[in-house]
């Protein structure tokens, strides 16, 4: 039998439970290893699965199977590149808070700074990285829009997010009864 990879973090594996409805007792008290162990026996015992529309974009069993098998695909950095990367656009930050004055930040030119921002803007699926890149495309002096790319499924949780502030803000309150009003 297979192993899930150890890329996939606790709280990967306990979506994976919920997303699938895979009936896995008080998951949320296991450790990493139970939680594989526990997801490989519900999968040994089923023969089908709920296709996800949302997140993974999985249709059947035999493709979460592959998903779990394979190393996290949002967990490409090591430790060592995630806070390399996460120092960059932490000084990108820092130069578009000083009014786009570059002789506080630690970039040769303006050159080398849009060259490091292409290079981060990889990593989209950082809250850091992007905002530094949003934060930075507001720059007079950057002539081209950098993009930034994320993993479908932090793009449908960024989505996700903005319609419920949305519907949050759209939300009318009447209140009835006796109200006293003071003005200065």
């Amino acid at each position: 039998m297979e192993k899930i990879d150890k890329s996939h973090s606790k709280k990967t594996l306990c979506e994976i439970i919920e997303i699938f409805d895979l009936t896995v007792c008080d998951h949320k008290n296991m450790n990493k290893k139970e939680l594989s162990k526990s997801i490989l026996y519900e999968l040994s015992k089923i023969e089908k699965i709920k296709e996800d529309k949302d997140f993974y974009f999985i249709k059947d069993k035999a493709e979460l199977m592959e998903y779990l098998i394979q190393p996290d695909p949002s967990k490409s950095l090591t430790v060592k590149e995630k806070d390399e990367v996460m120092n960059l656009a932490k000084f990108i930050i820092i130069y578009c808070n000083n009014d786009f004055y570059l002789s506080t930040s630690p970039f040769l030119d303006h050159d080398d700074m849009i060259k490091k921002a292409k290079y981060i803007s990889a990593y989209g699926d950082i809250p850091s990285v992007r905002k530094a890149i949003y934060k930075l495309n507001k720059d007079p002096k950057v002539k081209e829009t950098i993009e930034i790319f994320m993993t479908t499924k932090c793009k449908k949780k960024i989505e996700r997010k903005k319609r419920l502030v949305q519907k949050q803000r759209n939300i009318l309150t009447i209140k009835r009864g006796k109200f006293i009003v003071t003005f200065d």
